[in-house]
């Protein structure tokens, strides 16, 4: 038979255990204790959940308070701020639109002082990758009636001639162009004959052009128009404006190449954009 525990054992029983709890609870509330693995575990896992979660948290908080404080007015100037930037494109539109007629309107008074003579229109599409035009491709060719050696003006004059053809596009070759072929002119007040060619060389040089072949006495001064004389094997109407004299070169030789002037071209060789090409001349 069992006996049972002396009533004198309990009272040192329940001491040993609050002396114990006590020991623990001292530990645990020390400020020198050592963390055991288990805790730095749990802290290594828990850290990063909790700093994520904080984030989270801060940013639907964020996201809500910009939601409920956007005001009517704020909706408002989002949306003219959308009907401005809209306007502005129309109005880029329709001044792109105003320039294109006007450059139209030119050319078609243009046409009007060229008897007998058929053209079409054409854009430009490509140049010569230079700061001057002095070759440039149009979206016109044999199919509109282009062919080679045909001339291409401007409402303020003589551009170029045809260099070769395809049938939707031509290139052309600017007057400024040292490969062009020369010119026969006229000095409009003195009403002398002579010639022009181009300087512009593999995009060196400028944009002038030069006069020579002008007969000797003749008295040319800076300022006088040059056009063309109509004469020749190039089928180019006469009187269309080249350009006028920027500089009188005063030579003492009497070669028939020589250099008698220096002509400012009437044509704008950084700017062109639509032309007429001159399909029949006088016929």
């Amino acid at each position: 038979m069992r006996r049972k525990p002396s009533a004198s054992r309990k009272p040192i029983t329940i001491t040993i255990i609050a002396v114990c709890v006590l020991f623990v609870l001292a530990l645990i509330s020390s400020g020198q204790r050592t963390v055991t693995w288990v805790e730095r575990v749990v802290n290594t896992i828990t850290t990063p959940v909790q700093t994520f979660a904080q984030s989270f948290s801060n940013a639907i908080v964020r996201g809500f308070r910009e939601l409920f404080n956007t005001t009517d007015a704020d909706k408002e100037n989002a949306q003219l701020k959308a009907h401005v930037a809209e306007l502005e494109v129309q109005v880029e539109s329709y001044e792109e639109m105003r320039l294109e007629n006007e450059r139209l309107k030119q050319l078609l008074n243009y046409s009007e002082t060229l008897k007998d003579t058929k053209y079409v229109t054409a854009t430009v599409i490509a140049n010569s990758n230079t700061v001057w035009f002095n070759s440039f491709t149009l979206n016109a060719g044999t199919k509109n009636g282009v062919a080679v050696g045909d001339p291409v003006v401007t409402g303020d004059g003589l551009v170029g001639l045809v260099q070769t053809v395809s049938s939707t596009s031509c290139t052309v070759c600017s007057l400024i162009d040292i490969n062009s072929k020369e010119i026969g002119v006229l000095v409009e007040r003195t009403r002398d004959n002579c010639f022009i060619r181009g300087t512009l060389r593999a995009g060196y040089g400028n944009d002038r052009l030069e006069l020579f072949m002008l007969p000797s006495g003749s008295d040319l001064t800076p300022g006088d128009i040059i056009i063309t004389n109509g004469l020749g094997s190039i089928r180019i109407p006469k009187g269309i404006t080249i350009g006028t004299v920027a500089e009188v070169m005063r030579t003492s030789g009497t070669g028939t190449n020589e250099t008698n002037a220096v002509i400012a071209p009437a044509v704008d060789y950084l700017h062109i954009e639509d032309v007429m090409i001159l399909t029949t001349v006088g016929e």
